[in-house]
C-alpha cells in the first residue's frame, strides 16, 4: 500500500506540471569532474549522474555527506551499530563498501580492508558530490562495480579575509561546532583553515563502560598557488573520531524499545591524516596535463566487551593523466595510476600489504550530434602477506581489464539519449580474506545501461534502465551458529532495473520525485533462482522546497524504501524484512548581513526501522535499530 501511494504520488505530481522554462536548464549544463578528470557537462555525459550541489546541502539541512546522499536515485544509505556510514549504489547488499568506490577530490577512500571514513568531512566545505552509478571503471578501477561517489571540496577563494562561524545543538545533547578562515597572499597564493567539532551521545543507550559519548573532530588546511593557465594545490586533513557502538537486537528487544542496549558494546577510538597535492596545468592549445595524488594513514584503536585491538593502515595514490584536444568536441586522454595499500592489525600480529599498477586510455569523438566515447583499462593486483603466520596463502597477484562503450546522441539543445556499456571489476580487500573460504578470485561486472535526460519547459528528467551481470560476486555466506565465510558466488548474479528523476523548477517551489527499482537475481549455483540478499527492489523520494519570503526557505522531504531479505539470507528462508517510509523537515532564514538561523526535524513521525537486519546465532533475525526523532537547531555567520 505504502509503495502505490508513493508511487501514485509521484505520478500525480509530475503530470500536473505546467510552467515557463527556467533555472531547470542548469541541472543539465553543471559540469562533472568524475568520469574524466577533466571537465564535462550532465548532458555530455553517458551516464545516469546525480549531482549533490552546496545549495541542495543546505536546503535539506544536511549536516552528514550520509544526509546529503539521501534521496540519490539508486543508492542506499546504511549506517550499524553507531558506524561510519555504508554507501550502496545498485543493489551490492552486505559487501556494498567495496562495489562502491568514494573518493575524495579524486583520490579513493576506500582502503585495503574496505572501510571509508566521511562522516569527518564538513558539509560546509564541500561544493559539490558526484554520484555515478556504473562509472568509473576505467577511470579508476578496482571497486567501482556499483559506480563512484566523488566527494569534490571547495578550493580556498580568491580574495582576503573571509570566512563563517557556526554552532548547532540537538537531541542526545548533540552539540556542533565550526570555524573557517580564508585569505589571499600575494597576487598568487589563497589559503584557508577550518575546525570542526561534534558531540553526541547517540540514539541508543550507551553502555555504561563506553559512555563517555562520541566526539567527531577534524581540521582543514588548504592552499592554492595560481599559475599562468593551471594551479598547484595541497590540503591537508586531520580527525579524530571517538564512536560508541552497540550489537543488534532480536526481534522482541527491538518491538519493545529499539534505544536498549545489545549483547554486545563498545568504541571506535580512530585518528586519521590524510594529505592530497594536485597539478593542473594547461601545457599548449590542445593540451593539459593533470597530476594528483595522497598519502593517509589511519589508526583505529576498537574497545569492546570481548576485548581491545589495534590496527594501522595506510596508503599512497598517484594518477597523472594528459588530455588531447584533436577537434571539436573529440579529444583522447590518457594516463595511469599507482596505488600502494597496508593494513597492520597489531594485536593479531597481521599485515597485508596491496600494490596496484594500472594505465587507461579513453577517446571521445564527436560527429555531429553524436559523440562515441571509448576506454581501457589494464590493472595489475599483488598481494604480499607479512603476517608473523599465516593460515592460507594470500600472495596473490591479478592481471584485470576494464571496459566502457558508449553513445551518447544530442537530439536537441536539451535533451540527450544515450546507449552504454561497462565492464568493471573488484578484488578482495583485507576483510573479505581473513574469513575467506576456497579459491580467491576477481569478482567481474558487465553492466548496460540506456537513458536519457531533458528538460521539459520548467523541468528536469533524468531516466534510464540497466541490466547488470556479475561473475564470481564476492559474499559473506552464513555457515552455523556465528560462523559465516567470504567467497566468490558460485553462480551469478543478473541486476535489472531503472530510475526516473524529476526535478520542478518555479519562482518560490522546487518539487523533486525520484523513483528506483532494481530486481537483483542469482541466476546459477546453490542459491539459483533466489533473489539477492538486503537489497530493497523499490526505492523513492519526493521532496519540497519553498521560498516562504525571498531570504526564508523551507524543506521537507520523505524517503520509501522496500521490503528485502536479511543481508546474509541468501536461501531467502527468513522471509522479507517490512518496508518503510520516513520524513525529515527543516526550515532557514538567511539575514542580509551574513547572519543564518536554521532548524529541522529528522525522522518527523518516529518512525522505528532497522538500517540493517541479518541472521543472528541461533537462525533468528538480528535488528540493527536506525536513529528515532530528533531536533536540531543552530546559526552560521559569514563574512
Amino acid at each position: 500500500m505504502k509503495k502505490a501511494l508513493m508511487i501514485a504520488a509521484i505520478l500525480t505530481v509530475s503530470t500536473t506540471i505546467m510552467a515557463e522554462e527556467n533555472i531547470a536548464s542548469r541541472r543539465l549544463t553543471e559540469s562533472v569532474i568524475s568520469t574524466e578528470n577533466f571537465e564535462t557537462s550532465v548532458l555530455d555525459t553517458a551516464k545516469n549522474v546525480t549531482i549533490v550541489t552546496q545549495e541542495d546541502i543546505q536546503n535539506k539541512g544536511a549536516s552528514t555527506v550520509a544526509e546529503a546522499l539521501r534521496g540519490v536515485p539508486g543508492l542506499i544509505v546504511n549506517s550499524i551499530g553507531g558506524s561510519d556510514p555504508v554507501f550502496d549504489l545498485r543493489g551490492s547488499g552486505a559487501t556494498a563498501k567495496s562495489n562502491t568506490l568514494v573518493l575524495l577530490d579524486g583520490i579513493p577512500l576506500n582502503a585495503v580492508d574496505g572501510t571509508y571514513n566521511t562522516s569527518q568531512i564538513p558539509v560546509d566545505l564541500i561544493d559539490k558530490i558526484e554520484v555515478i552509478p556504473s562509472g568509473g571503471a576505467v577511470m579508476y578501477g578496482d571497486g567501482a562495480t556499483g559506480g563512484v561517489i566523488n566527494i569534490i571540496t571547495k578550493s580556498p577563494e580568491d580574495r582576503s579575509n573571509y570566512g563563517n562561524i557556526g554552532m548547532e545543538i540537538g537531541s542526545w545533547n548533540t552539540i556542533k561546532g565550526n570555524v573557517n578562515y580564508g585569505t589571499k597572499i600575494g597576487d598568487k597564493f589563497l589559503f584557508d583553515l577550518s575546525y570542526n567539532n561534534n558531540k553526541s551521545d547517540g540514539y541508543r543507550s550507551l553502555d555504561p563502560r563506553y559512555s563517555s559519548g562520541n566526539t567527531k573532530e577534524s581540521v582543514w588546511i588548504r592552499g592554492k598557488y595560481l599559475l599562468d593557465d593551471g594551479y598547484l594545490e595541497a590540503k591537508y586533513n586531520y580527525g579524530k573520531n571517538k564512536d560508541s557502538w552497540t550489537s543488534a537486537l532480536t526481534k522482541e528487544q527491538f518491538e519493545e524499545n529499539p534505544k536498549q542496549i545489545g549483547k554486545d558494546a563498545g568504541k571506535e577510538l580512530n585518528r586519521i591524516n590524510n594529505y592530497m597535492m594536485t597539478y593542473n596545468k594547461k601545457i599548449g592549445e590542445n593540451l593539459s596535463f593533470l597530476i594528483y595524488g595522497g598519502y593517509d594513514n589511519k589508526k583505529l584503536s576498537p574497545k569492546a566487551t570481548w576485548g581491545n585491538s589495534r590496527t594501522d593502515i595506510e596508503q599512497y595514490y598517484i594518477k597523472p593523466q594528459l588530455k588531447y584536444i584533436y577537434g571539436k568536441d573529440s579529444y583522447v586522454i590518457f594516463g595511469g595510476d599507482y596505488r600502494k595499500s597496508e593494513v597492520e592489525r597489531l594485536t593479531y600480529k597481521k599485515k597485508l600489504e596491496k600494490e596496484s599498477f594500472a594505465g587507461y586510455l579513453t577517446n571521445k569523438t564527436t560527429i555531429g550530434k553524436l559523440q562515441l566515447s571509448q576506454g581501457y583499462r589494464r590493472s595489475s593486483d599483488k598481494y604480499n602477506d607479512k603476517s608473523v603466520m599465516s593460515i592460507k596463502d594470500l600472495n596473490k597477484k591479478f592481471d584485470s581489464d576494464s571496459f566502457e562503450l558508449a553513445a551518447n546522441y544530442l537530439y536537441s539543445d536539451t535533451g540527450s539519449i544515450y546507449l552504454s556499456f561497462t565492464q568493471g571489476f573488484r578484488t578482495p580487500n583485507a576483510d573479505d580474506l581473513g574469513y575467506w573460504y576456497g579459491d580467491i578470485d576477481v569478482q567481474e561486472t558487465k553492466a548496460y545501461e540506456f537513458g536519457i535526460k531533458d528538460m521539459y519547459k520548467n523541468t528536469f528528467i533524468s531516466s534510464s534502465i540497466f541490466l547488470i551481470d556479475s561473475d564470481k560476486e564476492i559474499y559473506y555466506e552464513k555457515v552455523s551458529g556465528y560462523g559465516g565465510k567470504n567467497r566468490n558466488f558460485d553462480g551469478k548474479v543478473r541486476r535489472i532495473g531503472g530510475q526516473v528523476s524529476l526535478q520542478h523548477y518555479f519562482d518560490k517551489l522546487t518539487l523533486r520525485e525520484n523513483i528506483s527499482y532494481i530486481q537483483p537475481k542469482i541466476t546459477s549455483g546453490i542459491h539459483d533462482g533466489k533473489e539477492f540478499a538486503g537489497v530493497s527492489r523499490w526505492q523513492g523520494n519526493i521532496g519540497m522546497s519553498y521560498n516562504i519570503l525571498s531570504n526564508m526557505i523551507f524543506n521537507i522531504d520523505g524517503y520509501y524504501f522496500g521490503k528485502a531479505y536479511n543481508s546474509d539470507d541468501f536461501s531467502n528462508k527468513l522471509g522479507k524484512n517490512d518496508d518503510y517510509i520516513t520524513v525529515d523537515t527543516n526550515i532557514r532564514y538567511n539575514f542580509d548581513n551574513g547572519f543564518e538561523i536554521y532548524g529541522g526535524i529528522r525522522n518527523l513521525f518516529d518512525k522505528e526501522y532497522a538500517n540493517a537486519v541479518v541472521t543472528s546465532g541461533t537462525g533468528d533475525k538480528a535488528y540493527h535499530p536506525a536513529d528515532g526523532r530528533s531536533y536540531y537547531a543552530g546559526f552560521k555567520y559569514s563574512f
